[in-house]
């Protein structure tokens, strides 16, 4: 089976020692540059790296030749991890580790927080735990050996840190995590997520809960509103143009003129990309938004109109969703390979491109996305207390009442006589 890597390796369950061993060979003939072949395996690609001095990464494809290639399914190529000394360090999935102390301690600190141990074998579970950060600073730690502990912490706005500790007597590093709907292109997350936090073993607690809630929170906030806000942005002003684009009459030739598609499915077929983006990132937008505006907010002139409008999406988003998780259930029943079988997954999802683009003229286009701007300065602050609100309005108007009725009594009473000049 396919690993959880972006392209699909062989499972290690598949491999036998010789197959390790033969990876360890032509792993140290590449490296003494020589070309030593190899009856069952070819080296396809290995790449090592260092940071300060120490081996940060070091791994290798394989592809399978001759006889053992045709005992494996599919001919998929394996990916292994090696060590310092060129040993292969083989994938062993195995259960998480318990929480350690810390993470429980930091828990209490955070209310509406969560806390989950991460797997710590040496290799590609490890080499995975760094590719979940979510920064572009190197992981404090290596592919060859474990940290002595790491666990994540869940926050309850979406917020995602993994804390690890390469040593027992180290460093601890907070580190943000990727979203987990964040999407596979690298540039949706273009924002400046929050930076990485360090701190002494013997640091109390309750200092890194006050740093998580006081710098890492409201940044990690504001950094996946704003990339949340772009991927919108974006995704509207691509289906604005493609509403407009020109779809060739059945029977004409397409000679590659941009902005011009062969038939509709072609259009819909574009435009899906789209709105899956919508319908992963619209109703954050829409939550986030209803989070931080107050009743005030949709009696004001500018604001209130756009807030009145907003059921208008996220209905719409909700059609696509649905229309998503449709076809999810009809692409995991037709997940064959079988001719036939492909015909028909193409056609239900030409069926669900042309129903999702029938959804595209009820998102009111460009008005989520300029609304959730509107709203940026407002992310990542506490939100208002709507009993103290409440309270504050309630004495602004018995301020104004008492003027206004020492005003009236003023008005009311009769003007004091001038003194009288006595000769």
């Amino acid at each position: 089976m396919p690993t959880n890597d972006a392209e699909s390796f062989l499972d290690h369950a598949h491999l036998a020692e010789a197959d390790f061993a033969a990876f360890e060979r032509l792993f140290a003939a590449r490296r003494d540059g020589n070309d030593r072949a190899h009856p069952d395996w070819e080296l396809v690609s290995a790449h090592t790296s260092h940071l300060g001095g120490e081996l940060q990464n070091s791994f290798a494809v394989f592809r399978p030749t001759g006889e053992r290639g045709s005992t494996l399914p599919n001919h998929w190529e394996a990916k292994v991890y090696f060590d310092g000394a060129g040993r292969v360090l083989p994938e062993r999935p195995g259960p998480p580790a318990p929480l350690p102390p810390l993470a429980t301690a930091l828990a209490a600190h955070l209310p509406g927080w969560s806390a989950q141990p991460c797997r710590l074998n040496p290799g590609r579970d490890l080499a995975e735990l760094a590719v979940r950060l979510w920064d572009r600073h190197p992981s404090q730690w290596t592919s060859t050996t474990a940290p002595h502990s790491a666990f994540a912490l869940d926050g309850p706005c979406g917020e995602r840190l993994l804390v690890v500790q390469p040593h027992p007597d180290g460093q601890v590093f907070l580190r943000p995590a990727r979203p987990d709907d964040a999407p596979e292109h690298q540039d949706f997350w273009a924002a400046r997520p929050p930076e990485p936090l360090e701190f002494s073993a013997d640091t109390d607690p309750a200092a890194l809960a006050a740093e998580v809630e006081k710098r890492f929170a409201p940044a990690y906030q504001r950094a996946a509103w704003h990339a949340r806000t772009i991927a919108v942005e974006d995704a509207l002003v691509a289906l604005d143009d493609l509403s407009v684009a020109y779809v060739l009459p059945p029977n004409t030739r397409h000679l590659g003129e941009p902005d011009v598609f062969e038939s509709a499915a072609a259009r819909d077929r574009t435009a899906w990309r789209h709105l899956d983006v919508l319908a992963d990132q619209g109703h954050h937008l829409i939550a986030g938004i209803r989070a931080v505006t107050t009743a005030e907010d949709r009696l004001d002139r500018d604001l209130g109109p756009r807030l009145r409008r907003l059921h208008y999406a996220e209905n719409a988003l909700n059609g696509i969703r649905e229309i998503r998780n449709r076809w999810e259930v009809l692409a995991t029943r037709t997940a064959s390979d079988d001719p036939a079988t492909a015909r028909i997954r193409a056609s239900a999802q030409d069926m669900r491109n042309n129903e999702a683009w029938s959804r595209t003229p009820w998102v009111p286009v460009m008005s989520l996305a300029v609304l959730a701007q509107d709203l940026t300065p407002r992310i990542g602050h506490p939100a208002p207390n709507r009993d103290k609100q409440v309270q504050a309005a309630v004495a602004r108007t018995e301020r104004r009442l008492a003027g206004a009725t020492a005003d009236r009594a003023a008005a009311a009473s009769p003007p004091a006589p001038a003194p009288r000049r006595i000769r």
